[in-house]
């Protein structure tokens, strides 16, 4: 698994990635997700969260960015929950009892985290590397992506997540 987080990213994807910036997803189809609830096992899928803004974020234990992102990914939860943002963690391959012991013993999420042990998600959603986000309007289309920690905190961030906020 850590090699997935050292993944080399194909030219195309680099093309597609600017560090520190949020991307436009562009013309691909916003794939179904497949993943299961950490705290019960339930099926879930992005119909879930129709009607709010989702920030699906794809992390692993062993990635120290994914880490370090995560309390910036509880501060927009702080700040934006009220207004219909959800935060929801995908873990990517690891045993239930792993995560739990992470989120217990070494780090905070206040988001929903679920898990993907068959790491079909990074496949479905051309995730190359770790961590990467996806952030996702109230009608459950995918907007922008970024690869890769990012400064959740910066004004030009969160400001596509107002705008997305705004849009009903």
């Amino acid at each position: 698994m850590a090699a997935l987080a050292a993944a080399a990213l194909t030219s195309s994807a680099r093309a597609a990635i600017v560090v520190g910036k949020l991307m436009p997803w562009g013309q691909r189809t916003t794939p179904a997700l497949q993943a299961k609830a950490l705290e019960d096992g339930r099926a879930v899928s992005l119909t879930e969260f129709s009607g709010q803004v989702v920030l699906l974020n794809f992390w692993a234990t062993f990635c120290e960015p994914c880490e370090r992102e995560m309390p910036a990914l509880n501060r927009l939860l702080l700040k934006y929950g009220a207004q219909g943002l959800k935060v929801v963690g995908v873990n990517c391959g690891e045993m239930p009892q792993r995560v739990r012991e992470f989120l217990d013993e070494r780090v905070i999420f206040d988001g929903l985290p679920l898990l993907d042990r068959s790491q079909a998600q990074l496949k479905a959603w051309g995730i190359p590397a770790l961590p990467a986000s996806v952030l996702i309007d109230r009608q459950g289309r995918a907007q922008a992506w970024h690869v890769g920690e990012l400064n959740w905190d910066a004004p030009e961030v969160q400001q596509v997540v107002k705008d997305l906020l705004a849009q009903r």
